[in-house]
């Protein structure tokens, strides 16, 4: 009877845990909807990916929309409609930047009909958690033991204030957009499982290194072209470290006993190689592109209120005064709705004519522009103040991170933003907000076409702008390491560029420096000293307005810009 009893209890604790349990798989009418693992925000930065697997098992194509709402939060929904063929299947995700953002589950509607009491990724909770510690994601195949004693034991990590993350999936499961690890610091892997991911996930993760992340690996692997190898450094060669440049980014490769050797003597330090980029105290608080006062002042109160006093003055004595001359007070009923409904039009028109056109930009940006492969890395800092609102927002691609900036004292006061997925990120509804300044860090990896074509004629090194803007100034570094120069080069024109004469040695600073320190405070350099910058084969051009990130409201508004282009030119010529 107790044996009874206890069995019942047990099957009982067991259906009651199995109920609590959110549920993983939707199945409707042909369709199912399984729900992926996936990675707990935990950083401040960065974005977390919800994603399922969507099978088509009926014989129509079918229209879903996946969505996550959140009232009353900073982010209030994201959500992505799209159509799925018959007896396709294909994994959908959805995109969330990091910010305050609270939802009970992913719903799920299929052909305009939303699933009831039907959900997945329960209690999706994400902040900007700015006292969490630093976040690595880390091979699967490495203990908590062996992470403790290498990163926050007695050996190296323990400077770096490093927090394990593990993914719960396989290898073949990990994210295929590099936003998926845009969260974390650095990434550890050991070479065999970087050499048994997929193609698409060993992409991404290359893609996060550009964008100006780090990676370390336990072992050798095989990396793409555009990576280079830097020289080592004493404290390199302690753990005997080999370093690799790509992108923004570093790719730091060990030996297979590396965590060994981190967590067998206190002196054995790893060098400091994370992206840290977000951790600078200007990402907590207000962009470096904030407008200034007298930027956002349109319809001056002060004005407002004198013509208030003078419309009073006006319809109040003189109106009664006036009649009374003319011994038709009776009019006063007449000449006073009148006057106020003119003084209104007037009012109004004013703010048509000038307050609701009232549109503003600013922009500092960098990109990396690599010729070779037709990729471009952007980071950039986007300002917009607008008098009205406006419902096309922002867009950007799905290989784009955006960062709001704000910190904690714009949560309670700037909520009910929408990101719609359909076909990119589409910021919608409330990011343009009437008299609210929005300022976004934008981070980018895009495939773009965009290069510089040079030949030579009678002697003369002549350059073809095909950036699609004009180039203030530009300094180019040939293969053989000559140096040329050029100004006021307009899109689509050739123009002629000058030997500069004078000794030059090769640039000292590299792209991964710009992101190891705060790129921004950087521009000023690559203004005064873009030699510091120049590697053989490359140039950098200050250029008016960026066509990488742009924006559609960018060509109405009254807009300041700050570009650079760091490029690596796709063939060399001789004369």
């Amino acid at each position: 009877m107790k044996n009874r009893a206890l069995l019942l209890l047990i099957i009982c604790f067991v259906v009651a845990v199995a109920a609590g349990l959110p549920a993983q798989t939707i199945d409707h009418d042909g369709l199912r909807v399984t729900a992926m693992p996936d990675l707990a925000p935990k950083s401040y930065f960065g974005y977390a990916l919800c994603r399922v697997l969507v099978t088509n098992s009926a014989n129509r194509e079918r229209d879903v929309r996946l969505f996550m709402r959140a009232p009353r939060s900073e982010l209030e929904e994201v959500s992505r409609a799209f159509k799925i063929a018959a007896g396709e299947v294909r994994e959908e995700s959805l995109l969330i930047p990091i910010m305050e953002f609270y939802a009970m589950s992913l719903r799920v509607e299929v052909d305009g009909v939303l699933l009831n009491e039907q959900s997945l990724h329960r209690d999706f909770r994400s902040y900007r958690n700015y006292y969490n510690r630093k976040q690595a994601l880390v091979d699967s195949r490495i203990s908590r033991t062996e992470f403790d004693a290498a990163f926050t034991g007695a050996g190296s990590g323990n400077v770096h204030n490093l927090e394990i993350n593990q993914f719960e999936g396989s290898l073949a499961q990990l994210y295929q957009n590099w936003l998926g690890y845009s969260q974390f610091n650095l990434l550890v892997f050991y070479a065999g499982s970087i050499n048994s991911m997929p193609d698409g996930v060993r992409r991404a993760i290359f893609d996060y290194v550009r964008a100006g992340g780090s990676l370390l690996t336990i072992g050798a692997i095989e990396l793409p072209e555009d990576f280079v190898k830097k020289p080592r450094t004493g404290a390199d060669i302690a753990l005997n470290l080999t370093v690799f440049e790509g992108g923004f980014g570093k790719v730091v490769s060990g030996e297979d006993t590396l965590l060994k050797d981190m967590s067998g003597a206190p002196g054995n330090l790893l060098p400091d190689y994370l992206c840290d980029m977000f951790s600078d105290a200007e990402f907590r608080g207000e962009s470096p592109l904030r407008f200034k006062y007298d930027e956002t002042e349109t319809l001056s109160t002060r004005w407002l209120m004198v013509i208030v006093y003078i419309f009073a003055f006006l319809i109040g004595p003189v109106n009664v005064f006036v009649l009374h001359r003319l011994g038709r007070k009776i009019l006063v009923f007449l000449t006073i709705p009148v006057a106020s409904a003119i003084c209104c039009l007037f009012i109004y028109g004013y703010y048509l004519v000038f307050e609701s056109a009232t549109l503003r930009v600013k922009r500092q940006a960098v990109t990396l522009l690599d010729e070779r492969f037709n990729r471009a890395i952007t980071f950039a800092n986007y300002a917009v103040f607008s008098s009205s609102s406006r419902s096309d927002g922002l867009r950007f691609d799905n290989q784009t991170e955006v960062f709001p900036y704000g910190g904690y004292s714009r949560r309670q006061t700037d909520g009910g933003r929408f990101i719609s997925l359909d076909e990119d990120q589409h910021l919608s509804i409330g990011w343009i907000k009437p008299k609210v300044q929005r300022t976004l860090h934008l981070r980018a990896v895009q495939t773009r076409r965009e290069r510089v074509s040079l030949t030579w004629q009678n002697g003369e090194l002549q350059l073809l702008n095909g950036l699609g803007t004009d180039i203030e100034s530009i300094r180019l570094m040939t293969r053989d390491g000559s140096l040329f120069a050029g100004k006021s080069i307009k899109a689509g024109r050739q123009s002629n560029l000058e030997r500069v004469v004078r000794p030059t040695k090769v640039g000292t600073q590299t792209p991964a420096d710009i992101a190891s320190a705060i790129w921004f405070r950087e521009l000023s350099n690559l203004e005064n000293s873009p030699d510091r910058y120049l590697q053989p084969g490359c140039y950098v051009a200050n250029i008016t307005d960026s066509p990488f990130l742009a924006q559609a409201l960018d060509s109405r508004a009254e807009k300041e810009e700050t570009s650079f282009v760091i490029g690596i030119l796709k063939e060399d010529v001789q004369p």
